[in-house]
């Protein structure tokens, strides 16, 4: 029997999520299941994706205030969760970052309606306090029928710290965005964009910009090796998330980094993303605390070499001079050193991106995961409710 399964994801392209969420859905339907994302009115769609897509939860961003916010949400799950039902599938798939009652209102009402229900655990704490509520999380995950984590230290914080049975976590990794990467943008191109030189080299720093992504790491590690090579330049782009950006710009006037600095902070569209990537000899991700990153994805989806922070939820997608190159987590003395070393080896930075890309083109190919998850699927619906 066709599986039939409910994708309810919120964020969809207000946050970065869309070609998550319509990736997912084309791995499934390949896989032989028929999926149905719902998500909010901000997620574009062609109406040729090969499967139903409902945009249910309208007006749940922007200006309005935070409760009436809340009650679109809400009527939004109250139109979601039951047509899913209705509409005949078996199965409920959500995506969470952090754990509040809107959450727990979808996890109960799925229940509720007959549902059972799998939760992709992005992140298993949250990473800003109040964001979350404890009690809810645990209500959350003790409800859900399979728990997806994108990496193995996002399972063991979820049995270690929630109390959820290693039983019920799959470990599925996070899916690669080849099919985001539009033909035609050069290297040049994407230089003369932002006003830079080919003679520069250009380290990217792309993404939200929250505390525990290093920033701070980066802009010393930086400051210092430019001491060694005068033609690197910082291009900074992504939208402040619970922080102020204001401690960064001190550090940059602090060190006199301003003339060496592009920076766009704010949203960045879809169209204007192949820039950041197509211009960069080296994106740097000096993250303090993570699950799993797209943006690590994203960038070796592109063929851009990374440097990342030495944290686990980096190793298990990275691995030095092999897919990318490694530095010691918050020691931006090591990163400069790190960054010297790649720079004296013409060619190497190229070379580590190319294998990179042939990494994500296996490892994390939809089609593949689309498996994995309806193989998670099935466990699901062969549980105790």
């Amino acid at each position: 029997m066709t599986l039939r399964v409910a994708i309810i994801e919120p964020v969809g392209g207000h946050g970065g999520m869309n070609f998550y969420d319509l990736s997912l859905c084309q791995g499934l339907v390949q896989a032989g299941a028929k999926a149905t994302l719902y998500t909010c009115d901000k997620t574009t769609v062609t109406g040729q994706e090969g499967f139903p897509v409902r945009r249910p939860f309208r007006n749940i961003y922007g200006p309005s205030k935070a409760w009436v916010r809340g009650l679109r949400f809400l009527w939004g799950s109250l139109r979601a969760l039951p047509g899913a039902r209705w509409n005949g599938d078996q199965l409920v798939h959500f995506h969470f970052f952090h754990v509040g009652p809107l959450e727990l209102f979808n996890v109960l009402l799925a229940r509720a309606v007959g549902l059972r229900v799998v939760i992709t655990a992005h992140d298993v704490e949250a990473f800003k306090e109040g964001i979350s509520t404890p009690l809810f999380v645990r209500w959350v995950y003790r409800a859900a029928h399979r728990v997806i984590a994108h990496s193995q230290v996002a399972k063991r914080e979820l049995v270690q710290e929630l109390d959820v049975a290693d039983n019920k976590i799959d470990v599925i990794c996070h899916g690669n965005y080849l099919g985001s990467v539009p033909p035609g943008i050069t290297r040049e191109m994407a230089r003369a964009h932002f006003g830079l030189s080919p003679d520069q080299r250009v380290l990217v720093f792309f993404g939200q910009i929250k505390d525990v992504k290093g920033l701070d790491v980066l802009l010393e590690g930086f400051a210092l090796a430019r001491v060694q090579d005068p033609s690197l330049h910082l291009l900074i782009g992504g939208r402040v998330w619970k922080t102020d950006f204001s401690k960064y710009q001190d550090l940059i006037n602090q060190h006199g980094l301003a003339p060496f600095c592009t920076l766009h902070i704010r949203y960045i569209p879809d169209d204007e993303v192949p820039y950041f990537y197509r211009c960069a000899d080296l994106v740097v991700l000096p993250y303090l605390r993570i699950y799993q990153s797209g943006v690590v994805l994203l960038a070796m989806s592109y063929g851009s070499p990374v440097l990342v922070s030495n944290i686990e939820g980096m190793l298990e997608a990275v691995d030095d001079e092999t897919s990318g190159f490694v530095f010691r987590s918050r020691d931006p003395q090591h990163l400069a050193q790190r960054l010297g070393e790649i720079f004296a080896r013409p060619g190497r930075a190229a070379e580590i991106g190319q294998a990179g890309h042939r990494v994500v083109s296996e490892r994390n190919d939809w089609g593949r995961l689309g498996v994995q998850s309806l193989a998670c699927y099935r466990r699901a619906l062969q549980q105790r409710a």
